[in-house]
């Protein structure tokens, strides 16, 4: 019974050894776990904190290069608008100068042409004047005045502008000029042939007085109308020659 008891005894207390280290080992493997999984949540805090890190420097560095962005093109978009704005001022300055420029050119043009046509009158008037005026001493028949005219280098005298007639008459003047209808009846022309297409016969005239061929021109100065002082009479009536020849000779 003894040693029945013993054994028994024997028994429990090894098991219970082996519970006890059973229990020591599973203790043991628990406290293991746990500083495994301390660890793990360190190592993951660890990385959250520096992802958290990470991610506060790349947002501070968006906004940062963001900002930087927005800020040159504000300024960008204001110096465009300002260059536009300049431009739109210089295109609004250059229509003005351009039609200013039209303007002043057409001005030009214009008294060019004003002067054009006051050098060609002057040249005409130059040709016309461009001669010495003188006078018989003695009446004569028209034919033997223009022989007169002639003998002195010239010819009676051709008015052919408004200009000369103003001159003659303010000289003065009476008496044969060189212009006839003697080669067809009421064709005037110059002793040079060409047609008198600018006339200044006084009033009623040239009007054949007395059914009488009166074919060749006189002229009469008077005052109160000088351009109207050319009369026709008779070639063979007698009066004063108006003679004109070149200044150079």
């Amino acid at each position: 019974m003894i040693m029945m008891d013993n054994d028994i005894y024997g028994n429990t207390t090894t098991n219970e050894q082996k519970r006890t280290t059973a229990s020591q080992q599973s203790g043991a493997e628990q406290g293991d776990g746990f500083r495994r999984y301390r660890r793990a949540a360190v190592c993951l805090g660890l990385l959250g904190l520096v992802l958290l890190g990470v991610a506060a420097f790349l947002c501070i560095k968006y906004r940062t290069e963001r900002d930087q962005i927005l800020e040159s093109y504000t300024g960008l978009h204001e110096d465009l608008l300002a260059n536009y704005s300049s431009c739109e001022k210089q295109k609004v300055q250059l229509e003005t100068n351009y039609s200013s420029l039209v303007k002043e050119r057409d001005q030009l043009s214009s008294l060019r042409s004003m002067l054009e046509a006051k050098v060609t009158q002057l040249e005409k008037q130059f040709q016309e004047f461009n001669c010495r005026i003188f006078q018989s001493a003695t009446e004569d028949t028209w034919n033997m005045s223009r022989k007169y005219c002639r003998e002195k280098g010239g010819d009676l005298v051709m008015i052919k502008s408004k200009e000369k007639q103003t001159v003659l008459n303010e000289m003065r003047l009476n008496g044969w000029i060189g212009l006839s209808d003697e080669s067809v009846e009421g064709k005037w022309t110059w002793v040079d042939t060409t047609t008198a297409n600018q006339t200044f016969w006084d009033e009623g005239q040239p009007d054949n007085w007395g059914s009488v061929d009166e074919d060749c021109a006189v002229f009469h100065s008077k005052d109160d109308d000088p351009p109207l002082t050319w009369h026709d009479h008779k070639c063979s009536s007698k009066h004063l020659a108006i003679c004109e020849k070149s200044a150079f000779q």
